[in-house]
């Protein structure tokens, strides 16, 4: 650890540091994904003081050797996420150990002034593939809270679905985002792991970010009624939608809704010059999202394991 300088995030930080996040992604198997956007977001919405809640560690070059965010839970919440890693040619030094337990440390103190009362839990994430990763949370005394699937389909051709009487898709509009997040704020309590956001802040984070893609995002509506919603996202790889969010309100489930939205958008994608599309899934949602996505053409890339831990 002495050949390493610590500081603070500092603004023209964002691309070494989705850089690196990629790169421990990938050291896990998977296609990372994150856009220095992505990481701008979570220090300017989620963070709340940057200049002690975040960790950069650079080599005696100047290079960025390990990164560590500790970013709030939303008003009300309980899952603190600790972002973050150490590049794999950095590994077996203790830098991984030291930037993990500085995380643990400041989330302790935000949990203190914020919500002592409450009970906290630190989140962390790898892929199945990282040894050394899946050892250093197990020695911090994490343990396995969910399963959950990184997935993609080609965009072209696009899957086949029936139409739905009463049913129209429409291209989303900046008018429908209070509509969306209420819709998406219903769809998804009481799923495992779901915080809930007010507005602004849910906002920030999707359809007010760099990376959202509003003509290839979708809405479903039956009547007057929005139904379901699917929203999109450029991510690192032009080539690569990323689809982040996707619901149906619960009494329309299993009528076929998300299936129409993925088809719509994989044509329309397809068409725009996108290759692929990718999603995050939990491998256990009741709701038989799985499913729905294996039929419309998603084939699982990457096993992903949510580690947790009393704050």
């Amino acid at each position: 650890m002495t050949d390493f300088h610590e500081r603070p995030y500092r603004d023209g930080d964002a691309a070494a540091v989705a850089e690196l996040i990629n790169t421990v992604a990938a050291a896990g198997g998977g296609p990372g994904g994150h856009a220095p956007s992505d990481v701008d977001d979570v220090v300017r919405h989620e963070v709340a003081e940057p200049s002690a809640d975040t960790l950069l560690v650079l080599d005696g070059d100047g290079r960025l050797a390990g990164v560590g965010l500790v970013p709030l839970p939303p008003a009300g919440g309980h899952r603190l996420e600790l972002i973050g890693g150490v590049h794999p040619d950095r590994r077996g030094g203790g830098l991984g150990r030291r930037v993990l337990a500085w995380q643990l440390e400041r989330a302790a103190a935000r949990h203190a002034e914020v919500a002592p009362e409450a009970s906290w839990a630190g989140q962390v994430v790898t892929g199945v593939a990282d040894v050394p990763a899946l050892r250093l949370y197990e020695r911090f005394g994490f343990t396995v809270a969910r399963h959950f699937l990184e997935m993609s389909a080609p965009t072209a051709p696009p899957p086949t679905v029936a139409p739905i009487d009463g049913l129209r898709i429409q291209q989303y509009r900046r008018s429908d985002e209070r509509q969306v997040h209420a819709l998406h704020t219903a769809a998804f309590q009481g799923l495992w792991g779901f915080q809930e956001r007010a507005f602004d802040a849910w906002a920030a984070l999707t359809v007010a970010s760099a990376t959202f893609r509003p003509e290839l995002s979708r809405i479903a509506v039956a009547g007057d009624t929005l139904v379901g919603y699917l929203l999109a996202y450029g991510s690192d790889t032009p080539s690569r939608l990323y689809i982040g969010q996707l619901g149906t309100d619960a009494p329309w489930r299993r009528r076929g809704i998300a299936s129409a939205l993925l088809a719509d958008v994989l044509d329309a994608a397809g068409r725009t010059g996108y290759t692929h599309a990718a999603l995050d899934a939990d491998a256990d949602n009741p709701t038989g999202a799985v499913a729905t996505y294996a039929r419309s053409g998603f084939t699982v890339d990457h096993h992903v394991i949510a580690f947790h831990r009393p704050v």
